[in-house]
């Protein structure tokens, strides 16, 4: 297996995205959280079956349970099943997974000693990924126990000032971003959709001025979103967690071509798309 395909009308790299598990042993409304580690296990079977060499967890990993020792249980859970992805693992934090475990808890359990921080970025086969962190506060403080309100996320200026750099950094490299809060301009109900980044559109500016991103990639909203907002897509997946039993799954396999095209193939309710060259 080779993680980059050489011939030019095959993609240059092909990734695994899924999110939303909200792993818990517990169903209410729509979320059957006990169901996804089944769903996950079907999903990885198709990535390595795939021989991808890169898979992301999109957030939201686990649901919210008030009591710490239960919430460290279900994430150790889904951790051991993603270690049966053969390729790298990338996990971007969610407001849910911060309910009763705090950033550096739930990093520690993560156990990978290179991607202990919220936020960071990293280069393959030519493209350079961003995973980003919006799970913070206005006033700077991080989401953690009793103190996360999930439509009240932020991105740090912290976050946005290492933001610039890295993007200046990467110079003309191509670009994917990923975030579990969303970054797009959906209105609902005529305001800005709940969703969203309370300063979305100060990380938009950023993401637009540096000319480089090629899509960003999130996740939180259930039903899964698709825009495009001064040529950059913003490509939003459908959660695992919704409906009962392994025919409601949803996961993705994104696929990056060298023209700049990408393409997101859908499995169980995930839509697939084709995004073209802006």
């Amino acid at each position: 297996m080779t993680d980059c395909a050489a011939m030019p009308e095959r993609p240059i790299l092909s990734i695994g995205l899924f999110a939303d598990p909200h792993y818990a042993r517990k169903v209410y409304g729509e979320r059957y959280c006990q169901d996804s580690l089944d769903k996950l296990r079907v999903c990885l079977e198709t990535f390595n079956a795939r021989n991808l060499p890169m898979a992301i967890d999109l957030g939201d990993s686990i649901d919210k349970v008030a009591d710490k020792d239960a919430e460290l249980a279900f994430l150790r859970e889904i951790l051991e099943v993603y270690a049966a992805f053969h390729g790298e693992r990338h996990i971007v934090l969610g407001n849910h997974d911060l309910e009763a475990l705090t950033k550096n808890e739930f990093l520690s359990e993560y156990g990978n000693k290179a991607l202990q921080r919220p936020y960071y970025s990293f280069d393959k086969c030519g493209i350079h990924f961003v995973i980003l962190d919006g799970n913070c506060n206005q006033d700077e403080s991080d989401f953690g126990p009793n103190n996360n309100i999930w439509d009240q996320a932020w991105l740090s200026q912290k976050q946005i000032n290492w933001l610039k750099t890295d993007l200046k950094t990467a110079h003309e490299k191509r670009t994917i971003v990923f975030c579990h809060e969303n970054i797009d301009n959906r209105l609902w109900l005529e305001k800005p959709d709940p969703h969203l980044l309370k300063n979305a559109a100060d990380v938009r500016a950023v993401l637009e001025q540096a000319g480089n991103v090629n899509a960003v990639i999130q996740a939180h909203c259930h039903d899964g979103t698709f825009m495009v907002i001064n040529g950059i897509p913003y490509i939003g997946l459908k959660a695992m967690v919704v409906g009962p039993g392994l025919e409601n799954n949803a996961y993705a396999i994104a696929s990056f071509y060298k023209n700049g095209s990408l393409t997101i193939e859908g499995f169980g309710r995930q839509n697939s798309l084709g995004v073209p060259v802006a």
